[in-house]
């Protein structure tokens, strides 16, 4: 897949391709305001990828497994290695991402540093761990000073030297990682509401799916989604409307409302605009 370059209101991305900058391919950081459409599966052939998610939560798919990453996470894409969304939107939030050449052919200056980091962090193999506030200091600065007027050779010594910094702390990170919480429980709750979104799905029949009584199960799904039960179903629903829009926009608006236990046609065109930012009118037409 082609690195998408296109900086836009709500994203900003750097290409340090074909600047002198060594092993530094993309670096970008979005700011949503509201869900957006799921990031398909794709792969960076001999890169990784580093992401730090400032705010909020997303779901990743790495090979088919899904990881919840919540604001103060690190998660690191292999080199290879088919990931997206895994059909899940592009979820409210902030999130920085930064693209590694680990194949430079021939060597830039003062880039030796930087493979060797590259290379520790792919042995080293932890994919997902908490980062901390620091974190966002190092690539807030890579920004700011690609913005600055200072001469480019001066540019490419402090983006380097920040960059270096950067894995240096992500490299202590991932050594010095404790456990995060197991999310297979949760994972399965998310399976069973996505094969039952046809249903009633309440508090009471998730809990029992989850093995916890309704007032422990609020809770500790909120902690590790990020989202009251309800809202993430109401999400998914969404989630599930928007892609039968826009496959099938003929599809009766009333008849799609029920089939997913809305109570009527206009609160189902009320959440769905709450969620996308769009009415149903226009997700048909896209």
């Amino acid at each position: 897949m082609r690195l998408d370059v296109r900086s836009t209101r709500n994203r900003t991305i750097i290409d340090f391709r074909g600047m002198g900058f060594g092993p530094l391919c993309v670096l970008g950081h979005y700011r949503y305001r509201k869900a957006e459409k799921d990031l398909q599966a794709h792969r960076h052939s001999k890169m990784i990828e580093i992401c730090y998610y400032d705010k909020g939560s997303q779901v990743f798919a790495v090979n088919d497994e899904k990881y919840l990453v919540k604001g103060g996470d690190l998660f690191i894409h292999f080199p290879n290695e088919s990931h997206g969304s895994g059909g899940y939107p592009e979820e409210k939030g902030s999130l920085y991402w930064f693209i590694l050449n680990l194949d430079t052919g021939k060597k830039a200056s003062g880039s030796n540093d930087l493979d060797y980091l590259l290379r520790a962090l792919v042995k080293n193999g932890k994919r997902h761990f908490s980062g901390g506030a620091g974190i966002k200091k190092f690539l807030e600065e890579i920004f700011a000073t690609m913005r600055s007027k200072e001469p480019a050779a001066f540019i490419r010594i402090r983006v380097r030297l920040l960059t270096q910094l950067f894995l240096l702390k992500v490299w202590e990170k991932s050594r010095s990682a404790e456990r995060l919480p197991d999310h297979t429980r949760l994972h399965q709750v998310y399976r069973f509401i996505e094969d039952h979104l046809e249903d009633d799905l309440n508090i009471a029949r998730l809990a029992r799916e989850a093995n916890f009584s309704e007032s422990r199960f609020k809770g500790w799904f909120r902690e590790l989604s990020g989202f009251t039960p309800m809202d993430y179903v109401q999400r998914r629903r969404v989630a599930f409307a928007v892609k039968e829009l826009q496959r099938s926009p003929g599809l009766s608006l009333k008849d799609l409302a029920y089939s997913l236990n809305f109570s009527s046609q206009q609160y189902f065109s009320t959440v769905i605009k709450k969620f996308t930012g769009k009415t149903p009118g226009m997700l048909k037409k896209e």
